[in-house]
């Protein structure tokens, strides 16, 4: 009986041992990234009536891929990096510039590392956990269109600077077998970024608070 009892303990540590083997996670979905921008009327270096206020701008939603890396540090604490493709957004014209539509597109990337505090056991199914962190934001290949050109005498050049903020997060994880999960969070980071439009020897300039919640979905596997 004495033997039967040391097997059963044994084989549960050892069953305890595999759950909580698994340092690392990788994690691959969808986001979804909602702006609720703001920001103040263009000034401008030129003549009034060549930006007639109220002028501003919004920046459009969007959604793309989601890569992630997770790294245990211990049975609640995890690293937690999160990356994905590229999103494209569409800017639209606010005040005066509301009648052009989009007059203007712009990728970013945007690398954010979190410290996240898992709460329950390492070998619960459910696992919902917060994050607080930092992330980069990266502005690229930003360009004016047709109807912005337009709209601003001409061929416009777009500069954007990048952006260094806090973020944080909230989530759940659901272990579904010993190596794979599923997970849903909303993030929110601090994005600001200013922003120069240049038409000739016209300059045109404001700040962009993005104001970004990202909603993700994504799988992990455990190793």
């Amino acid at each position: 009986m004495k033997k039967i009892q040391i097997a059963i303990a044994v084989a549960l540590g050892l069953a305890s041992v595999s759950a909580m083997a698994y340092d690392n996670t990788v994690r691959a979905g969808i986001i979804n990234v909602q702006v609720h921008s703001e920001s103040p009327d263009f000034t401008s270096n030129g003549p009034a009536f060549l930006t007639p206020q109220p002028a501003g701008l919004t920046v459009g939603n969007a959604t793309t891929v989601l890569l992630g890396y997770t790294r245990r540090l211990n049975d609640n604490f995890d690293f937690d990096f999160l990356a994905g493709i590229p999103p494209e957004h569409d800017v639209k014209g606010r005040g005066t510039l509301a009648p052009y539509g989009t007059i203007a597109k712009v990728k970013q990337r945007a690398p954010t590392f979190f410290i996240n505090y898992n709460f329950g056991a390492p070998t619960n199914a459910w696992r919902p956990y917060v994050g607080l962190g930092f992330n980069y934001t990266q502005f690229f290949d930003a360009t004016s269109t047709a109807v912005g050109n337009i709209a601003t005498g001409g061929p416009t050049k777009i500069d954007l600077k990048d952006s260094f903020g806090l973020a944080g997060q909230v989530g759940i994880s659901y272990k579904f077998s010993d190596r794979w999960s599923v997970n849903a969070s909303i993030a929110a980071a601090d994005v600001k970024t200013d922003m120069k439009a240049t038409t000739g020897s016209i300059e045109r300039k404001t700040t962009i608070n993005f104001r970004p919640v990202v909603y993700g979905l994504c799988v992990g596997y455990s190793f």
